[in-house]
């Protein structure tokens, strides 16, 4: 993944999703993929591609994507997986149990060669055409990478992996209010792919080097630094090489545990907790529109937008209840809703075949018959008639017909 990430900063969503798939096999739907993906779920349907297809980067296979239903399970059921880099069609490499090495083909497909120094020829960091101190720390960052294993916290590679999540608050991208309880302030997706390439250890670049490892434009690396260095003073520091000025970047000292300055951010999701709990309101709010009283109670509530053209198109009769015209004048979607339950609760369960129905409509029929009419005789015993009858009345019919 890290390889083909090399110098194509378009792909860091589809590199984020597939790097949850890879770690966490465990994780689907849509919004369950966007929060640990540290993404909005409409980023997510907008990087899938249909059932069956490959995403637009190649990184990520879609086995389904959920399907049109009223219910919300259904519509935002998602299983992805990481395409691996074959030529034999969609292969999936995610693994079932990450307590035991992913092996050649996962994490750990170097594509490295000679103890880690060069590239393979052909390859997608061979064409981004990065200098030669970014190919040392990228290749000193795939040999990190290719010992990634397990989410183990108890062994330095396993915090490695752990701390590469692209869901921590570490890694976020804010959009809006941030969270009262978040203690790091967020560096953003385009340094978790940074600090990805460089396998979390310490690397020295220059600004030309985040360029071409990145794929950015000089003024978009630039602001990267300055966005690090404001988050985390310690992490970024200028230094002098000759007449030319880098970088020092220290990943491993700051977000390892045996670093100098380690800030353990790894259980550090409260914006993934928050998303968490906005998705669950949504959620919550979708399955109770999908009711017969939360439809009602939507359309006559202030929560929807042609309340008004709705209204003017469906005015209350004349004889409506007081309660409800009240509650409709007020337009509290959650008041109608209770009110509509009530109703329904009062009224009791709905018969489950109208067997039951037909039976009490029988028996007020000839209970209490209408005035003036007789009861109505039964259908199951049709009254016989006369053949002569029949004849006469054919008779008078044709007569009047040929007078």
């Amino acid at each position: 993944m890290a390889t083909r990430s090399v110098g194509r900063s378009e792909v860091s969503i589809e590199l984020a999703l597939s790097w949850t798939t890879e770690t966490r096999p465990y994780v689907s739907a849509t919004r369950g993929l966007g929060r640990w993906a540290g993404m909005h779920d409409q980023a997510v349907r907008e990087a899938v591609a249909q059932d069956g297809q490959v995403s637009q980067y190649g990184f990520i296979w879609t086995r389904t994507r959920g399907r049109s239903s009223a219910t919300v399970e259904e519509r935002e059921d998602m299983e992805i997986r990481f395409r691996s880099n074959t030529r034999t069609g969609h292969r999936s490499t995610s693994p079932k149990n990450l307590s035991t090495p992913l092996g050649q083909g996962a994490l750990g497909d170097l594509a490295l060669k000679e103890g880690g120094k060069e590239l393979l020829e052909g390859n997608a960091v061979t064409s981004a055409r990065i200098g030669e101190r970014a190919q040392e720390v990228l290749a000193k960052g795939m040999e990190t990478l290719s010992k990634l294993t397990e989410l183990n916290r108890a062994t330095g590679y396993g915090q490695i992996l752990t701390m590469l999540d692209p869901g921590l608050d570490l890694w976020a991208e804010i959009h809006g209010e941030t969270p009262k309880n978040v203690a790091v302030e967020p560096l953003g997706r385009r340094a978790w792919h940074l600090a990805l390439l460089c396998g979390l250890e310490d690397a020295v670049l220059s600004v030309a080097d985040i360029e071409a490892l990145l794929g950015l434009s000089k003024r978009g690396a630039q602001a990267l630094l300055a966005r690090m260095a404001k988050a985390n003073p310690l992490l970024v520091e200028k230094v002098r090489q000759g007449r030319n000025f880098a970088y020092e970047i220290r990943w491993a000292q700051c977000y390892r545990r045996d670093g100098d300055w380690y800030v353990d951010a790894c259980d550090r999701d409260e914006i993934r907790r928050a998303r968490a709990a906005k998705d669950r309101v949504i959620q919550e709010t979708s399955a109770r529109r999908g009711t017969g009283a939360g439809y009602i109670a939507y359309l006559h509530g202030t929560a929807n937008p042609k309340r008004a053209e709705y209204l003017a198109a469906h005015p209350l009769p004349e004889d409506a209840d007081g309660a409800w015209r009240a509650l409709v004048e007020a337009g509290d979607e959650l008041e109608l809703y209770a009110y509509l339950k009530a109703q329904e609760a009062e009224a009791g369960p709905v018969p489950s075949t109208p067997k039951v129905l037909v039976e009490e409509a029988k028996g007020s029929a000839i209970s209490t018959p209408l005035l003036g009419q007789p009861a109505q005789e039964s259908l199951e015993a049709p009254k016989r008639i006369d053949p002569e009858v029949l004849a006469a009345m054919r008779a008078r019919i044709c007569a009047s017909t040929y007078a």
